[in-house]
């Protein structure tokens, strides 16, 4: 019960700072020329997963848990992982569109960054645990205190409750295709029921 509480409060947390990480990137984005916009969003998304990672670990500080490698930071550091590389197309998908060479080119430099964000932000977040300092830094303490804004909000608490739910419902799906294609190999992933704010 408590890891399906923990799911569920990851996913409210995921889902609150993506509407507030949408705000701020529309604006920057905005703001700069129109020339370097592709490239601000990709450095963007790198910021964007790497805040995230250290407050996926002030949550589980906030709610008494200690950073170290214990079963409930494992899990949760599993699932930011799972949340990082969810838009990545499987091999299966992109052999399909492969005739369509334009279209195959841009998935393919899609899912190599898609990677390299997930995998170096994994890296940092793992490496927090052992130097804490980026846990309660400033951008930090911010980012976590306007998160938990939002998710106090009445009407906007409520939406983000639901999809916490459905969070825990498209992992688990995830997780069950998984093992499914361990054993079989034959399906396509289910897609979770929402996008997040920022594919909007």
């Amino acid at each position: 019960m408590k890891i399906i509480t923990l799911l569920f409060n990851l996913g409210i947390l995921f889902t609150a700072f993506a509407f507030l990480w949408f705000w701020i990137k529309f604006l920057l984005v905005f703001m700069v020329p129109e020339t370097v916009r592709t490239r601000v969003r990709y450095f963007l998304q790198l910021l964007q997963s790497l805040f995230l990672g250290t407050l996926v670990l002030r949550f589980l500080k906030e709610e008494g848990h200690a950073l170290n490698l214990n079963p409930y930071v494992i899990i949760a550091i599993i699932t930011y992982f799972l949340y990082l590389i969810r838009n990545i197309h499987s091999q299966k998908r992109m052999v399909q569109i492969h005739m369509y060479s334009n279209l195959y080119s841009q998935l393919k430099t899609k899912n190599d960054w898609e990677w390299t964000v997930a995998l170096i932000s994994l890296a940092l977040t793992l490496a927090s645990l052992a130097y804490p300092a980026s846990i309660d830094s400033m951008a930090s303490a911010w980012f976590y205190q306007e998160t938990q804004a939002i998710i106090d909000l009445p009407l906007l608490g409520t939406i983000f409750k639901i999809f916490g739910f459905f969070f825990i419902l498209g992992l688990t799906m995830r997780v069950l295709w998984s093992i499914q294609q361990l054993t079989q190999g034959k399906k396509e992933p289910p897609r979770e029921g929402f996008d997040d704010y920022e594919e909007v």
